[in-house]
């Protein structure tokens, strides 16, 4: 249990640092706002939402692997599949979701996935920085297990 608490404490530490940069990054392409600052309430609104989501896919990939060290050791396809549909996934609905109920919209500047009104920005921050969360989380831990990260 103490492994896994440790684990999850990493995950969430190194996926709210990627996560929050991005979003403040993307605040002027991803928001239409009246004035020239970032609604501070929403970007931790949706940094608090993706460590979430961060967290819950380790540990769904903990479940799939029956092993709570999955991230440590040698991903195989199934991981980064899992991974992959898993940001698409939730990319999508969260988007389609703020968008009809108007949470937040777009400026002129963002791009598009094809053939729909869901900004493309957002959604390659999910495939992105997942697995780059991910990655990061498993050479600290590794790190501090004494162990090659390579």
């Amino acid at each position: 249990m103490k492994t896994f608490l440790r684990n999850i404490f990493i995950v969430a530490i190194i996926s709210f640092v990627f996560h929050y940069a991005w979003e403040y990054i993307q605040c002027g392409i991803f928001y239409t706002m009246d004035g020239n600052t970032p609604d501070f309430s929403l970007m931790a609104s949706a940094t608090f939402g993706d460590v979430m989501m961060s967290i819950v896919l380790y540990v769904l990939l903990a479940l799939v692997n029956y092993d709570i060290n999955w991230l440590t050791k040698k991903w195989e396809i199934k991981e980064y599949i899992i991974i992959a549909l898993y940001a698409l996934f939730l990319s999508f609905y969260f988007e389609v979701s703020a968008l009809y109920t108007n949470r937040w919209g777009y400026n002129d500047t963002m791009p598009l996935f094809p053939n729909t009104n869901i900004g493309l920005v957002p959604v390659i921050q999910l495939l992105v920085l997942f697995p780059l969360s991910f990655f990061i989380s498993k050479m600290i831990m590794k790190r501090l297990d004494g162990r090659r990260i390579f």
